[in-house]
């Protein structure tokens, strides 16, 4: 197969899987209630800012739930944002959702981190901002192979970061979604997370806290996706205080695929609460950046994933998950959007 072709053949697995139960537990169990929360807190009008893919299913099982506005006779979601490089999906997106907030034909990545070649759109997306939900599902690493360690999709999540606060945003939640592959992963990023977690571990209250998991040379080793789970979330509680946020791991999840061709990869999903350390007015304070990253990094260690596989092991709990997502399938399948 051509470099091309598994490209290709990646982006559609990677877009079927939108439609697997593993996912959707992930949105019932460790979205919805998020979601729930802004709802009420915003008197039912949640901003969400969404990777949502061809079927858009995040945006229409929400709706169905009731937590996003959508006004049937204009055909409009007036509070939902998304973002699409693929110009077919786009299109696609663009008629089955019909009027949005915002909708861009991009690369998210290249419009955040290199607004002088994105203008137009760098301009659109940056006036759009803030959110309550920002839904980052990326079908790769976050530090792919080829990218220095600092790569471009950390620097476009920092930059989040940054529009969410210079818009004056107090709270909201990041979904994050990477897969985790120790045989295409960087190896020069994950010798620096490393790095970064044994530094913490000097700390006592933090050793404590980290537990009685293996060492981080070995977590790499033998256990990645949970390595790069910790590695991930940790960079993200040092970078956020620096950016006026304290940063919570409000939940993690983990499932492995197991494709046709190339090596066997896990799905790693966070769930990232913010809360402003700080107003865009006031003086950067040190010493509430240093409480903001120690708490943080504390509560990452004292964390567990949830093993998806395993909280799917029921007949019933497969069921009730297909039940539950059957209404959005079936909205695809009357707009003659399945696959």
């Amino acid at each position: 197969m051509t470099a091309f072709g598994d490209i290709e053949r990646r982006r559609r697995g990677a877009k079927s899987s939108y439609k697997d139960i593993k996912k959707h537990y992930v949105r019932l169990n460790g979205w919805l209630p998020v979601f729930q929360t802004y709802f009420k807190l915003r008197a039912g009008e949640p901003h969400y800012l969404t990777l949502c893919a061809k079927d858009a299913i995040d945006v229409r099982y929400f709706r169905q739930k009731g937590l996003l506005p959508y006004d049937k006779q204009e055909k409009a979601y007036p509070t939902v944002a998304f973002v699409e490089k693929d110009a077919q999906d786009y299109a696609s997106i663009a008629e089955g959702l019909g009027t949005t907030k915002l909708g861009i034909k991009g690369d998210l990545e290249e419009i955040l981190v290199k607004p002088e070649e994105n203008a137009e759109n760098s301009q659109r997306l940056r006036d759009s901002f803030p959110y309550d939900i920002i839904n980052l599902d990326f079908t790769g690493e976050v530090v792919r192979a080829d990218d220095p360690p600092y790569s471009q999709t950390i620097r476009a999540i920092e930059r989040i970061i940054e529009l969410q606060y210079a818009a004056d945003c107090e709270q909201w939640h990041m979904f994050l979604t990477f897969r985790a592959c120790p045989q295409t992963s960087n190896h020069e990023a994950d010798q620096e997370l490393r790095t970064i977690i044994e530094g913490n571990l000097q700390n006592a209250v933090a050793q404590a806290a980290y537990g009685i998991r293996l060492v981080p040379d070995e977590l790499a080793r033998h256990q990645y996706e949970e390595f790069i789970r910790v590695g991930v979330t940790k960079f993200l509680a040092f970078s956020s205080p620096n950016r006026g946020y304290a940063c919570s791991l409000g939940g993690s999840y983990a499932y492995p695929r197991n494709p046709d061709i190339g090596p066997a990869y896990h799905i790693v999903k966070l769930i990232v609460g913010f809360r402003a350390i700080r107003s865009t007015r006031n003086l950067p304070n040190p010493n509430a950046t240093r409480a903001a990253y120690e708490e943080s990094v504390q509560q990452i260690f004292r964390s567990q994933a949830v093993d998806v596989n395993t909280a799917l092991g029921s007949p019933v709990v497969r069921q009730a998950l297909k039940d539950d997502l059957q209404p959005v399938l079936d909205e695809l399948q009357r707009q003659n959007i399945i696959d």
